[in-house]
């Protein structure tokens, strides 16, 4: 069900749900909303799902550091396009291995032990019936996912 809604409410809820395992793992959240950023279009639920995986994984790659997982939501115009918000999720982990990296979006593609290797490849799905975009940049000392959205145009 795509609807309208205001971003930051929406991650704070999520970022709230997470501060006990966050602080349990030395691991500081930080959002940065852009002023610029009005509401969004989709379903809360489905996108739920998207960024609880997302903050999950990066949880999971800094538990032997702790420090800081941060999310940045801005607003960007495409070139011809609909305006959209960008939200990107970075953590200072050990990074992807480089042989699983362009791979981490299919299914069964995993880096920990004990996952199955299905939640990028759920996230991804979700945030392409959105009409979005997710993108993995990694590095020894950290990732980053971001992923675009439709912005809500007020139509």
């Amino acid at each position: 069900k795509l609807e309208p809604f205001e971003v930051e409410p929406f991650l704070k809820r999520i970022i709230d749900r997470w501060q006990p395992r966050l602080a349990r793992a030395s691991v500081k959240a930080i959002l940065h909303v852009d002023e610029r950023v009005g509401k969004m279009v989709g379903d809360t639920r489905s996108l739920e799902n998207v960024f609880t995986n997302l903050i999950s994984n990066a949880l999971e790659a800094m538990t032997e550091s702790g420090d800081t997982l941060s999310i940045k939501v801005s607003s960007i115009q495409e070139f011809n396009g609909a305006p959209k918000v960008e939200i990107s999720i970075s953590d200072n982990g050990p990074g992807i291995p480089n042989d699983i990296k362009n791979r981490i979006f299919e299914p069964f593609v995993t880096t920990r032990k004990l996952g199955t290797g299905l939640g990028l490849s759920i996230t991804k799905q979700i945030v392409n019936a959105h009409k979005g975009s997710i993108k993995v940049d990694s590095f020894p000392g950290g990732t980053v996912f971001t992923v675009q959205l439709p912005a809500d145009t007020g139509e």
